[in-house]
């Protein structure tokens, strides 16, 4: 994903947890357990609607070097998700990298009828949406450092 803001930005409203209602549409109702920034060891609670349905889970933040990449985990019926988000220079912009790997039990079993494509679709649109808020919070400002 392409953003048309700075590296810094796109970071700051990545892990700055208190806007993400401001932008977020895929997780929601996102609750940190203590530190209302992303940061290595921080976790936070929220949900997902990955079939129209509200699924509430907790996800854990092993590895967070900004502002370069995270790594987060989350594990919810069965299904353990690692997601890294690799965030790099691109000209004046950021182009952000999505890694996502789903595995387990429930993941195994249902083989192939297991809907990763509907997971992989939902990091895409928040990923869209992180764009969107990300370039929306640069427009708005005057200088990096206000952001």
């Amino acid at each position: 994903m392409l953003i048309d803001a700075p590296r810094e930005v796109v970071w700051r409203t990545f892990v700055d947890l208190a806007c993400w209602a401001d932008w977020s549409s895929v997780l929601t109702r996102v609750v940190p357990d203590a530190n209302p920034r992303l940061a290595d060891g921080s976790s936070f609670s929220c949900t997902l609607r990955p079939f129209g349905v509200a699924v509430p889970f907790t996800v854990r933040v092993e590895i967070a070097e900004a502002p370069a990449r995270l790594l987060w985990v989350a594990t919810r019926w069965g299904v353990r998700g690692r997601h890294w988000f690799h965030f790099s220079n691109h000209g004046e912009g950021t182009r952000c990298d999505s890694v996502e790997d789903l595995a387990g039990p429930t993941v195994a079993l249902a083989g192939p009828f297991f809907p990763e494509w509907r997971f992989r679709g939902l990091t895409r649109r928040f990923l869209a949406d992180l764009k969107a808020g990300a370039e929306l919070r640069a427009g708005g400002q005057t200088t990096l450092a206000s952001a």
